[in-house]
């Protein structure tokens, strides 16, 4: 009777486990969870980091991982909320600028995106990822001369740059960008941005 109960027990872990309705497993650490996964359990495992942090940079570090995974789920003001948290915690953390200006864009405001993305660029000159994003923004807002000097300097700090090469052969061709509709609109920041 022990055995079957037992035997009924496990499956019923491994039925609750396999629906997700547990939870997101955790991994080795609290930081390798902010770094890597789901957004779900990235955003768990930021959450533990951030009860482990000790300094204002661990703190600005774990409420800008959050605010990443929160990107990554959609869930734009929530990451808004974490950035703040994070440039609050440690306003010399540029990560925190470039993510927020990933927020703010996914919330339709390329004005301040740029704006932070810029804070981001005084901070960290040759970060391709935030230029990237800069020249969406720049398109959003129908400035395209600003969006070809954004994608021309990744294209001089990262030449293999699909995306800055093809966005813009776009604009150089003169194709309407109204709204950035022909550009690639994802916003780059994550492992597989190039």
């Amino acid at each position: 009777m022990l055995a079957s109960r037992t035997t009924a027990i496990i499956a019923t872990c491994m039925v609750l486990v396999a629906s997700g309705r547990l939870g997101p497993p955790a991994l080795a650490d609290a930081t390798q969870d902010c770094r890597s996964g789901t957004p779900d359990m990235r955003v768990a495992g930021c959450s533990r980091l951030l009860s482990e942090a000790r300094t204002p940079r661990q703190r600005a570090i774990a409420f800008d991982g959050r605010c990443w995974a929160q990107i990554d789920r959609g869930a734009f003001s929530d990451a808004l909320a974490d950035c703040n948290r994070a440039i609050r915690a440690d306003d010399e953390y540029p990560y925190a600028y470039h993510n927020r200006g990933v927020a703010l864009a996914g919330l339709q405001n390329p004005s301040a995106a740029i704006a932070d993305f810029d804070h981001a660029l005084a901070m960290r000159p040759n970060f391709s990822n935030t230029l990237l994003n800069r020249a969406k923004a720049y398109i959003a807002l129908g400035n395209t001369s600003a969006a070809i000097r954004d994608f021309e300097e990744v294209l001089r700090q990262k030449p293999d740059n699909e995306e800055a090469r093809s966005n813009l052969s776009l604009l150089r061709g003169g194709l309407s960008v109204a709204g950035g509709s022909l550009i690639s609109n994802t916003l780059c920041g994550s492992v597989g941005c190039n």
